[in-house]
């Protein structure tokens, strides 16, 4: 078995993978040419030329900006469940066990006809078929992106913290809540009570923060938000207060090298803190990202982290408990994972970092 395939096959927990911003490229062209949508491209090797991230760009603005042709397909409750369940699967055959999608209504919604419960019902009619056809458990998390109008974020708030509460048996995936897209220059105060909200409705918070900004805005992070995660948050690392929070206060850093890499948030994946987090004991997480924008998948990372930090089987073990005892889903559904693939007979499940 190759290096590559022995990483594929160790069971994972993937905590950081938004569904809207890994399409397939086939997908994307696909619904473009059935729908009628210009995506700018005559062909999928075009498509690819276009619309995958290879190498860094100029900020992580930029990085954003390329969402912007999988945002155009996302038309349909149908659309919306296809690309759902290819991102499950995708995550299945990395090796993933149990995976948190990530998505923002606000964004999917935008310059379309087509509301928020045609969104939030047609990724869960995704969770819920892929969950049926391959074994791995599925949480949703609900994304408000700071730079859209306040009052779009306020009803995918709502909406989100209404299916959440429903009682509807595929409602209880939605398990998390998250605000994203660019930090610096963005005020968080009106944001604190869309959080609060959906922590009230039983959702689990984590944000997007310390990517590329610095250690300042992750500690008004943990001020503001009271997050039981944080999306990257690599810009604490070289602040010892806000490292010796993050460890004290048991927040999990959700980790991305190469996206870090790509949107310059890092110089290269040599310099970044991955590894230095793991050692000084704060809790962390590998992760994807966006794997069809960047032209990676979650295995790519595993050797990133084998080749450029160190990280052996015994530490990879070590990570996904950490990151399996930080999901937001139930606590049943956690130890069922955690008992079908992280307690091996006559092995120690983890071992201290």
């Amino acid at each position: 078995m190759s290096g590559a395939d022995r990483l594929r096959s160790l069971p994972k927990v993937e905590l950081h993978r938004h569904l809207d911003g890994s399409v397939r490229l086939q997908t994307i062209w696909d619904i473009a040419r059935s729908h009628g949508i210009d995506i700018g491209a005559r062909s999928v090797e075009e498509l690819r030329q276009a619309a995958v991230i290879r190498q860094p760009v100029e900020s992580l603005e930029a990085a954003l900006a390329c969402f912007a042709t999988q945002q155009k397909v996302l038309d349909s409750f149908e659309t919306l469940s296809r690309v759902t369940l290819e991102n499950i699967e995708d995550a299945w055959r990395d090796g993933v066990k149990l995976v948190e999608l990530r998505f923002a209504p606000a964004f999917i919604a935008e310059g379309k006809d087509l509301s928020n419960d045609e969104i939030i019902g047609g990724v869960l009619d995704g969770v819920v078929k892929g969950m049926a056809k391959w074994p791995i458990e599925v949480g949703l998390i609900g994304i408000l992106p700071r730079g859209l109008p306040l009052a779009a974020s306020e009803r995918a708030a709502r909406d989100l913290a209404r299916w959440k509460t429903s009682g509807r048996p595929a409602a209880a995936r939605i398990c998390g809540f998250d605000l994203a897209a660019q930090e610096r220059g963005v005020d968080p105060l009106p944001f604190v009570p869309l959080v609060d909200m959906a922590r009230e409705a039983g959702m689990g918070i984590t944000v997007h923060s310390g990517e590329d900004t610095d250690a300042a805005h992750v500690e008004r992070t943990l001020d503001l938000f009271r997050p039981g995660r944080i999306g990257h948050g690599i810009q604490a690392w070289g602040t010892d207060r806000v490292v010796q929070r993050l460890r004290e206060e048991d927040v999990l850093l959700e980790l991305c090298p190469t996206s870090n890499w790509l949107t310059r948030a890092v110089p290269d994946l040599g310099a970044h803190p991955l590894p230095r987090f793991y050692r000084a004991g704060v809790p962390l997480s590998i992760n994807s990202d966006d794997p069809n924008l960047m032209g990676i998948d979650l295995v790519n990372e595993y050797e990133i982290c084998a080749r450029q930090y160190g990280l052996d089987e015994e530490d990879f073990q070590a990570i996904n408990l950490a990151a399996l005892s930080h999901s937001f889903l139930p606590p049943e559904v956690v130890g069922a994972v955690k008992e079908a693939f992280f307690t091996p007979r006559g092995r120690s499940p983890s071992r201290t970092p």
